[in-house]
């Protein structure tokens, strides 16, 4: 688990179409041994073992989901880690053909972020320990992180623009995205029961929230009671689910929620979680997001997918100049 922090701090977002991680023994201590050297790109190496562990990143998402890759997904898998650890190799050598330079403070802030995550230093260098890792070279690891990041946004994305009409032509096209679907702001308090509990246990826990529903009736703050009874860990926040939208929760939830008005507390509903007292905040009604709205969001969004391109266009043409080896069975296994 510590592993896992450090190895997801070490990371690089950039308009590649994902944030990728550098995986940490990739970028300590280069080996010699051409068998321990998945590829070289312009005679710098990428370690097997870096490969391998960035696999094994994603393999524990597939494990996640209750599936295993089958033997196709994972000759892809493996090609496309090493494609885009090649990429990452080329814009570091870029950054420095730029001279793109990070300074020592740069470092210090990005290294204090990574810190915040432990409970100390003692324990922020057991991690790094455990990841094979020291912080000089957890550091060098973050200075390059910074100088691809700073070459991207200085090469490209200053360098693009989207026009009003673009953006207006985006929005005319995808009117099916701008679509929002009716929203209630509600609390509850939630009595947890299951079904199959004996019914003189399930009686005692809905007579609960009768003698809690006396309560509103009488005036008492349903955030405050919810704070108090709820069994939900939204009760932290007096039973605040926030906005969402129709068909989201729980159908008995979902049905009582939306046929009421704001300031209304339900009666009891049962739901496979339990017995609830719902009180409805607010309602938004469904609608379509006006252009004015998402002009913004659109900008960004096709101001992103230009910046992509830009940048798959320019690692083409720095592949098709490079030397690249690809030297290690394990990273084709």
């Amino acid at each position: 688990m510590q592993f896992g922090k450090i190895h997801k701090a070490v990371l690089v977002s950039f308009a590649l179409g994902a944030t990728v991680v550098f995986a940490t023994s990739g970028w300590s201590k280069p080996e010699k041994k051409a068998e321990e050297v998945a590829a070289l790109v312009n005679g710098e190496p990428i370690v097997a073992a870096a490969v391998q562990g960035e696999i094994k990143g994603i393999l524990g998402r597939f494990q996640e989901q209750g599936r295993k890759p089958t033997d196709t997904e994972m000759a892809s898998l493996r090609q496309s880690v090493l494609e885009k650890m090649i990429k990452l190799e080329l814009l570091s050598q870029e950054s420095k053909k730029a001279g793109v330079a990070v300074s020592s403070t740069d470092i210090d802030n990005e290294l204090k972020g990574y810190k915040k995550g432990f409970a100390d230093d003692k324990a922020f260098a057991k991690a790094l320990g455990e990841a094979g890792l020291t912080e000089a070279v957890l550091r060098k690891q973050i200075g390059k992180n910074l100088a691809i990041q700073k070459f991207i946004d200085t090469k490209f994305k200053g360098k693009v623009q989207v026009t009003e009409q673009e953006a207006k032509d985006f929005y005319n096209s995808n009117q099916d995205k701008f679509a929002q679907p009716e929203m209630a702001h509600a609390r509850h308090i939630l009595i947890t029961a299951k079904e199959a509990e004996p019914k003189a246990d399930k009686d005692r826990k809905r007579a609960k929230l009768v003698q809690i529903k006396k309560q509103l009736k009488d005036g008492a703050d349903f955030a405050e009671l919810a704070k108090q009874y709820s069994d939900c860990p939204s009760k932290e926040r007096g039973g605040d689910l926030g906005f969402f939208p129709r068909g989201q929760m729980v159908k008995p939830f979902d049905l009582a929620v939306f046929k009421m008005m704001p300031g209304d507390i339900s009666d009891i509903v049962e739901t496979e979680f339990g017995y609830h007292l719902i009180k409805l905040e607010e309602k938004k009604p469904a609608k379509t997001v006006s252009f004015d709205e998402a002009k913004a969001k659109i900008t960004a969004y096709l101001t992103q997918e230009k910046v992509t391109a830009n940048i798959e266009a320019f690692l083409a043409e720095a592949k098709s100049k490079a030397t690249i080896k690809i030297l290690s069975p394990q990273a084709k296994k």
